[in-house]
């Protein structure tokens, strides 16, 4: 294991495209909560600019900035490195080479679970960070009361990992495999789940793959609509943690499924 992730971040380490976007998500995922705090004067029924930064909310903010940034920075990554070494030849130069298919396979893996442990204790790191700077009389009981966030962001992040190496295994080129990742999460599913309630009515519409690795770290705001809800709207905005949990870990053996069959199938 330690001897193919040497190897796969040998690969990269020098890469230009893979030290910005890493470098953008480092950067850019302590500042999201700076946002937040410029409104100053939210509605009543909205909670205050604190609960960017206290805990335990500053967790659940947090978290549903690095939502947008690990799909967004961290899987157009793992895309690129996939897609790249189909490009300069160097994935058939590695089979020529000696390794077998498993073993690349089992490379690709494991960069998605370090990187996906990666960019969750950094996330851990900055929500404690920010939390105990701005929480009075922190301690670390209330720094934890977390309902599972950190679990939780983890598993997200295999989610959207595991979804970007299985696009880039079906398509295989940069440029259309980034541009295929990024419609069908901010276009494509959207537009069937608005089919699926207008056809169909709005049950099992929370349940399609991309939206169901959101709701791990939804936007909090969100949790209001579900509780302001009208009874006569059979809608839930947000799936619970568990059920969002376990459509993920599906939906994370298909999409691995799915990139080995590919893989072991196509020719090189």
């Amino acid at each position: 294991m330690l001897k193919l992730l040497k190897l796969e971040f040998s690969k990269f380490r020098k890469s230009t495209v893979v030290l910005l976007l890493s470098t953008m998500f480092i950067v850019f995922l302590p500042f999201s909560l700076s946002v937040g705090k410029l409104f100053k004067n939210l509605p009543p029924m909205l909670p205050s600019e604190k609960v960017f930064v206290e805990f335990s909310t500053v967790w659940e903010y947090l978290g549903y900035a690095g939502n947008w940034m690990v799909f967004f920075f961290i899987g157009v990554l793992i895309i690129y490195t996939i897609t790249l070494e189909v490009s300069y030849k160097t994935l058939r130069q590695s089979i020529i080479a000696g390794m077998t298919r498993n073993q690349y396979f089992l490379s690709k893996i494991y960069l998605v679970l370090v990187i996906s442990i990666f960019v969750t204790l950094y996330y851990t790191l900055i929500a404690l960070i920010i939390g105990f700077i701005n929480t009075p009389d922190a301690d670390i009981s209330m720094a934890f009361a977390n309902e599972w966030a950190i679990p939780r962001f983890f598993l997200m992040s295999v989610g959207y990992l595991s979804f970007a190496m299985m696009i880039a295994y079906l398509i295989r080129n940069s440029g259309l495999a980034v541009f295929l990742y990024l419609s069908i999460v901010l276009l494509v599913e959207p537009l069937v789940r608005l089919g699926h309630m207008k056809f169909l009515g709005a049950k099992f519409q929370n349940y399609y793959p991309m939206n169901i690795v959101e709701d791990l770290m939804p936007l909090p705001l969100l949790k209001i609509a579900d509780y302001v809800k009208s009874s006569e709207i059979d809608l839930t905005v947000l799936l619970s943690y568990r059920t969002a949990a376990v459509g993920t870990i599906i939906y994370i053996l298909i999409f691995t499924g799915i990139s080995y069959y590919n893989f072991t199938k196509r020719d090189l």
